[in-house]
């Protein structure tokens, strides 16, 4: 059965997150976190344990009190009421599903705690069920179920009193990577057919690329960068984000010259290279960031700007691609990640190469002290 849109909700509101504050003892959680989620958005709070993505969310759910600042959902504000005035539904990391309910009850149990007639009740968990592709399942216990269909069944129940708001707090993360990578798909396909607002917290990059319409990279209880998934892998604003989204080559050096937005920096082994420049200053000690995929091998690198000779010195074969350290100086290697084509020869351990890479593949930042 497919359910249209407007048979589930209405359109998702708008989040205001503004300048709040939040500590636990010498440890501040947030600091003057300001964000705003746009009606229907999916965004991802990411960043490693501590940066203060689940304290954020926990204070837009009313978890966690705030001790300066403001939310407001739907130009209302919020973040005074207690949780069950919020109408925000929660998926849980660990789902939280009542073991000894039924699926159907266990959708219906926020239905009924908000006292809705029984017959309305059976509507409401059918199209749920409906939604989610488990309809025939209804009777069954949670135990009775794959992980994935308890994933189901949870966004059902966060769902089914139709939420303008939707929190999912590392929702995938007790999957196994296959059928992690197919919930992916699914729930951005659920979310955009519902088109509830979802603000989502994982610290797996490739996850929130993989489902966001933007991603908030959080640090020390900050954002660092909001953007596009595009936008902060290809130019993110820090250091920080280069490392934590996406792997990175981290090449660290003094700047010899800064000409226009062209950096050139010299490293410690003695290499030369140029990349574009962020903020730098004559004699700073910098780091250049390369993605891997950009660093150039054999042929391919012999007209790049940035072009130097290596020796091999690991091998990793990773199925789609085939990843080789290569070391170009006596402090400096670089890893590359080279597609795996039929026909293309495979290198070893210790064969020379030529590796490139051209200036706009690289950023160069100043380390924050």
């Amino acid at each position: 059965m497919i359910v249209s849109t407007e048979e589930l909700c209405g359109v998702g509101k708008s989040i205001q997150i503004r300048r709040a504050t939040k500590s636990f003892g010498a440890v501040a959680a947030m600091k003057d976190v300001t964000l705003d989620v746009a009606p229907g958005e999916f965004l991802t709070l990411l960043g490693p344990s501590g940066s203060g993505k689940t304290t954020t969310m926990m204070a837009i759910a009313g978890f966690t009190d705030l001790e300066f600042g403001e939310i407001v959902i739907d130009g209302a504000r919020v973040d005074r009421l207690p949780p069950n005035l919020r109408n925000i539904g929660v998926v849980f990391q660990h789902l939280a599903l009542f073991p000894h309910m039924s699926v159907a009850d266990n959708v219906a149990f926020p239905l009924k705690m908000r006292g809705m007639p029984a017959h309305q009740v059976r509507a409401r968990v059918q199209r749920a069920l409906d939604l989610v592709e488990l309809s025939s399942l209804g009777a069954r216990l949670p135990a009775q179920l794959s992980g994935g269909q308890q994933q189901r069944v949870a966004f059902a129940r966060a769902v089914v009193f139709d939420p303008p708001v939707l929190l999912l707090d590392e929702p995938l993360g007790a999957l196994d990577r296959k059928l992690r990578e197919s919930m992916q798909a699914e729930l951005k396909s659920l979310q955009k057919r519902l088109g509830v607002t979802t603000l989502m917290v994982t610290h797996d990059q490739g996850e929130a690329l993989a489902i966001s319409d933007r991603i908030a990279v959080m640090n020390h209880g900050q954002i660092e960068q909001i953007g596009s998934p595009e936008d902060l892998y290809e130019d993110p604003a820090t250091l920080f984000v280069a490392d934590f989204v996406g792997a990175s080559n981290h090449i660290v050096g003094t700047v010899r010259s800064v000409s226009g937005d062209i950096c050139t920096i010299i490293t410690s082994g003695g290499v030369e290279c140029v990349g574009q420049v962020r903020q730098v200053r004559d004699t700073s000690v910098v780091t250049m960031v390369v993605r891997p995929e950009r660093v150039l091998l054999g042929q391919e690198a012999l007209d790049a700007e940035n072009r130097h000779s290596g020796v091999i010195e690991t091998v990793t074969y990773v199925g789609d691609t085939v990843r080789y350290s290569v070391r170009i100086s006596a402090s400096d290697v670089l890893l590359t990640n080279v597609q795996n084509a039929r026909g293309r020869p495979r290198l070893s351990v210790g064969d020379a190469v030529t590796v490139g890479w051209n200036s706009e593949d690289s950023i160069v930042f100043v380390p924050v002290k």
